[in-house]
């Protein structure tokens, strides 16, 4: 298997399978390699008249971690296209472009994916790792640029998904990993939402099951109190009948907050790359 990192790791899943500080995790990993990455989500889903119309970009227990706003996003784009903050500033606050972004399915990802690519542009030697919307969200952010190259046949808008397609759809740019827990549910939920991406994309998309009892506990079973050796045996179960579909498997941690957890899990993510 290949080390060379891709450009773009996305992380998605079902609400609540640690994406967050799996991602976070991740970065603290690369950066182990000596590479120069960032941890980025969006702030919003949709424009709305309340809200800090600033991406945030801070470093936090060592890691650069940016937080797109969609409007800012959808300012800075116009502003190059038109060359003028002034009219940029004004479009993105009229009635009809907020509503166009806010109906259009995916227009809104299409303006963040514009925004990541940009950066990844400015600086050749950026790994960016997004902490992706979950699960059908994601589905929507991946397919968004396809949708508007058929919508805009020619012109700016589809000279500009063109360029995104060819990164996004390029399998030494893009990685994605859905992340699942080892519950029936939600390794059923993970692997559509694989298969729904493979669909979209021609990207490598694999799945990490996270949070896994039974890996940390399997020697002393015995000990456990019944309801958690029944989770800890039905996960072993899973993980048994479903092994090669996973890319790895994560241990669920004792540390008690996240920073914690992510420093642990740093160690058990080279098969990420």
């Amino acid at each position: 298997m290949s080390q060379t990192p891709r450009r773009l790791y996305i992380f998605t899943g079902k609400g609540g399978v640690g994406k967050t500080t799996l991602s976070k995790a991740f970065v603290h990993y690369l950066k182990t390699l000596n590479h120069e990455v960032i941890y980025l989500t969006f702030k919003n889903q949709s424009l709305s008249e309340n809200h800090d119309e600033r991406n945030s970009d801070r470093e936090i227990n060592g890691i650069r971690e940016v937080y797109l706003d969609l409007e800012e996003c959808a300012k800075g784009y116009i502003e190059r296209r038109l060359n003028s903050s002034m009219i940029a500033g004004w479009i993105v606050k009229t009635p009809f472009f907020r509503a166009l972004v806010n109906m259009i399915p995916g227009f809104n990802y299409l303006i963040y994916l514009g925004k990541i690519l940009e950066l990844g542009k400015e600086n050749p030697n950026l790994i960016v790792v997004l902490d992706a919307p979950a699960s059908g969200h994601a589905l929507t952010m991946v397919e968004s640029t396809t949708n508007f190259q058929h919508i805009f046949e020619s012109g700016v808008i589809f000279e500009d998904t063109h360029k995104m397609l060819s990164r996004l759809n390029d399998p030494n740019y893009t990685k994605i990993h859905v992340i699942s827990l080892a519950s029936q549910m939600s390794w059923q939920e993970a692997i559509e939402l694989k298969s729904g991406i493979q669909e979209r994309s021609p990207v490598e998309v694999n799945i990490t099951v996270n949070n896994c009892l039974w890996s940390l506990v399997d020697q002393n079973l015995s000990d456990l109190p019944a309801g958690l050796k029944l989770k800890a045996l039905n996960e072993k179960d899973l993980i048994q009948e479903h092994e090669t579909e996973m890319l790895c498997v994560l241990p669920h941690s004792l540390e008690p907050f996240s920073q914690g957890i992510e420093m642990e899990l740093v160690g058990s993510l080279s098969k990420l790359i």
